[in-house]
């Protein structure tokens, strides 16, 4: 058991400024019930550097834009945003699930990183189609405990 927990204190996850995002959003959701004085602001940054620090997680972001033709319009979109275009129609996930997996992608292609660890249910029903188009394994982070 020691084995093991000594391994799972070693796992780092990384999260993509998408989830930074996301933690904000959920605790200035959550501020009333977590008794947070009016000027939040600088009380949040600090919440969310716990979490971060606590979970051992590591931001890591890599942008990427490229140039593309829409509607007869020449402009620069990040890639995470194009290739959710590209992935939409066949793997049918809300807007910020596709862009989570796009961000995934790009992780995949430029730090050898294939693995998307989520509780999203939707995401989940659609792990073998996910691994198809993107080559990303999705599992549920109990399933990483048990490994």
């Amino acid at each position: 058991m020691r084995i093991l927990t000594r391994f799972l204190k070693a796992i780092l996850t990384l999260i993509s400024p998408i989830t930074l995002v996301e933690l904000y959003c959920v605790l200035s959701r959550l501020r009333n019930e977590l008794d947070i004085p009016l000027q939040a602001e600088p009380l949040m940054d600090t919440l969310v550097t716990f979490i971060i620090k606590d979970c051992r997680l590591k931001l890591i972001s890599k942008s990427y834009c490229i140039k593309r033709d829409f509607a007869g319009y020449a402009c620069r979109i990040s890639l995470e945003h194009y290739v959710a275009t590209k992935l939409a129609s066949s793997l049918c996930l809300r807007t910020l699930d596709m862009l989570h997996l796009s961000y995934a992608w790009i992780l995949k292609k430029t730090s050898g990183i294939n693995l998307f660890a989520t509780g999203d249910e939707e995401i989940l029903e659609k792990a073998e189609s996910i691994r198809k188009s993107l080559g990303i394994k999705v599992y549920h982070p109990k399933q990483a405990v048990r490994a």
